[in-house]
């Protein structure tokens, strides 16, 4: 066969191979759908994974399972999707540490934006800044300057490298001593909080909301530039006297980077739709979040932003890698 003969027989092979990733996208789920959380029940990835699933299994009729896989800093739960097929029925469901982890980590498990394809954005989110009811504080000054005192600091309660992150910057921007904790979810850092083993914590809302309403845990601040409607009444950290002092907690989902465009394209669809349903989007609302359904180019764009800002912020506050 000549190279010129050769062309139609070629192009017509990149046409089939088009051709079929569009309608195994178009067929989008035609089999069981794991939603990997590489965090433990009960935390913002965790609820959000839960809704989504729910929604799509009622619509499509096909399950969506679950898979809580927590520790090392999310990278099990990573580990999973690496492994799985890129046929996007392997889908993680993330937060901002997965850009944290590369400024913190000498050694990153992976290069995030070569080894997963941001789908989508789900949620915008506060943290908050939380103290024991014990905790002798009736603000923030009053537990920056508690912690000061105290040889070493408060020991500060973490979960997952985004709010490992918030409170070393938090440590700059107080100028304050803090031991950190680092728990496998939001839902063991507040049981830590409850029982006394960290003073404070920094935490995603709904593995502490529960606490808060309860008055078993006092809310000091939030790390938004803004107040959140949830919480009126809690200052941001900057109204309470932590000038500079901001960090927005994202949640998204990414799939394995081979994954195809067709594919990742419908997925992304999918969790945007859900994440705008009145239903989902008013219960995050109810539990601090901003629903943001962004596709995978804007996405993507925050994702590698983040890195940078987060690598920067370890460069300049001396922050010693693990």
């Amino acid at each position: 066969m000549s190279f010129r003969t050769a062309i139609p027989s070629i192009a017509a092979a990149i046409c089939t191979a088009f051709a079929a990733s569009a309608a195994l996208a178009a067929d989008w789920p035609t089999k069981p759908v794991r939603f990997i959380v590489p965090y433990t029940a009960g935390g913002g990835a965790d609820i959000v994974a839960r809704m989504v699933g729910a929604r799509l299994a009622e619509i499509h009729k096909q399950p969506f399972v679950i898979e809580n896989r927590p520790g090392a800093n999310g990278s099990i739960g990573g580990d999973v999707v690496t492994k799985a097929p890129a046929d996007g029925y392997t889908v993680l469901f993330e937060s901002q540490s997965i850009a944290v982890a590369p400024a913190i980590k000498k050694e990153p498990p992976y290069d995030v934006l070569k080894t997963f394809q941001p789908v989508a954005q789900t949620v915008t989110q506060a943290f908050i800044i939380v103290s024991t009811a014990s905790l002798p504080v009736k603000n923030l000054q009053d537990l920056v300057a508690l912690s000061k005192k105290k040889p070493g600091g408060l020991n500060a309660a973490v979960s997952g490298s985004g709010t490992q992150l918030s409170a070393e910057y938090f440590k700059l921007a107080a100028n304050t001593p803090l031991t950190i904790i680092f728990y496998k979810g939001g839902s063991q850092a507040a049981l830590a909080l409850v029982s006394g083993e960290a003073d404070i914590g920094f935490i995603d809302i709904p593995s502490i909301a529960t606490q808060i309403s309860a008055g078993k845990v006092n809310a000091q601040a939030v790390t938004t530039g803004k107040r959140i409607r949830l919480l009126p009444d809690v200052p941001t950290a900057a109204e309470a006297g932590i000038a500079n002092y901001k960090v927005e907690g994202w949640l998204g989902v990414f799939v394995a980077a081979e994954t195809p465009a067709d594919i990742v394209n419908r997925i992304s669809t999918e969790i945007r739709a859900s994440i705008a349903s009145p239903e989902i989007s008013a219960r995050i609302t109810q539990l601090g979040g901003e629903p943001t359904p962004t596709g995978p180019a804007e996405f993507t764009a925050l994702v590698r932003g983040e890195i940078a800002h987060w690598k920067d912020v370890v460069a300049r506050g001396k922050i010693k890698q693990e």
